[in-house]
């Protein structure tokens, strides 16, 4: 008699066929991701791939904005000066950002392999949100991949309950999956399931709001000592 196995956590994915050429596939995305992908091209916005260490210290330093925005501790630079040079120096991913009046305000970046890629990070000044910068930086991305003959494009994964991402990446055309994780006690020789905490949810939520608060070069300091311990 077989004991039914239910996973322990459960995600979205969303991925892009970028087989469809480019024509294709801005056609197919929602109609506010094409006005706000015109609307950073009206604005002036510039876009450039780079696949410099200068390149990711920009990236890093948006991220540091995004990071606070959300609450948490940024990653250490040492953790993005791994990902260049294992993975970005070895032509295996880009980072792209987009500026305005030479100011850096919005990047991503992109790991390749084989035929796919994986949107991994992505950042960016919410001073400047209303210019959609993120957009176009994103919309980039799939050109040059879609024209270097890459065939899927991955967003990455969303937690459910979070709405708003979701939405975001529905509107590039996507194929939503459901990204099931399975846990496996060896002790027991069982799969287990997550048990909510409710009092370690309040927890995560205080030190959210907390760390919002905290200038950015604290917040660094408290990734560099975390951040292995954190996602």
């Amino acid at each position: 008699m077989r004991c039914a196995i239910f996973p322990s956590e459960k995600y979205l994915g969303h991925t892009l066929d970028l087989t469809q050429g480019e024509k294709k596939i801005f056609s197919n995305f929602r109609d506010s991701t094409r006005r706000n992908i015109k609307k950073a091209q009206k604005e002036g916005i510039e876009v450039k791939i780079l696949n410099s260490l200068e390149g990711m210290e920009e990236f890093c330093r948006l991220n540091c904005m995004t990071r606070k925005q959300h609450g948490l501790p940024p990653q250490p630079f040492n953790f993005f000066k791994s990902i260049f040079n294992h993975v970005i120096s070895k032509n295996l991913g880009n980072i792209i950002l987009a500026s305005k009046g030479g100011k850096n305000i919005a990047g991503a970046v992109f790991f390749q392999l084989g035929e796919k890629v994986l949107f991994k990070y992505g950042a960016s000044d919410m001073e400047f949100q209303d210019l959609r910068a993120n957009n176009l930086a994103m919309w980039e991305g799939i050109r040059l991949f879609c024209n270097n003959g890459h065939k899927s494009f991955c967003f990455g994964r969303t937690e459910p309950k979070n709405k708003g991402l979701q939405q975001f990446k529905a509107g590039w055309g996507t194929e939503e999956q459901t990204i099931h994780y399975f846990k496996y006690d060896l002790t027991r020789g069982v799969f287990f399931s997550n048990i909510k905490n409710t009092e370690l949810g309040m927890r995560n939520i205080l030190f959210n709001r907390l760390a919002q608060r905290m200038p950015i070069p604290v917040l660094n300091l408290a990734g560099s000592l975390l951040y292995r311990h954190m996602g």
